[in-house]
């Protein structure tokens, strides 16, 4: 579940791009915090144009602690190529 670094994270009201991601370690763990506050709460994540994440596109309503929420979008969109 190696990612290439290439998530953005946008302002959902906006599209205002406010930080970048790396996304999910390879074993699913949120690479920035194993504990809340998470900066990508609320926001919109999208893959970029190339990368692993291309295609992933969601808004993080809820998180597990220490879990990326991008890990099983990830791995359902590389299951689905």
């Amino acid at each position: 579940m190696k990612t290439d670094g290439s998530f953005v994270m946008l302002d959902p009201a906006t599209d205002e791009i406010l930080a970048e991601c790396s996304g999910p370690s390879a074993d699913g763990a949120c690479p920035v915090s194993d504990t809340p506050p998470y900066l990508c709460a609320g926001l919109h994540l999208v893959g970029r144009s190339g990368a692993d994440g291309k295609g992933v596109s969601l808004t993080v309503t809820s998180m597990q602690p220490g879990r990326c929420p991008l890990a099983a979008a990830v791995a359902q969109e590389a299951h689905s190529r």
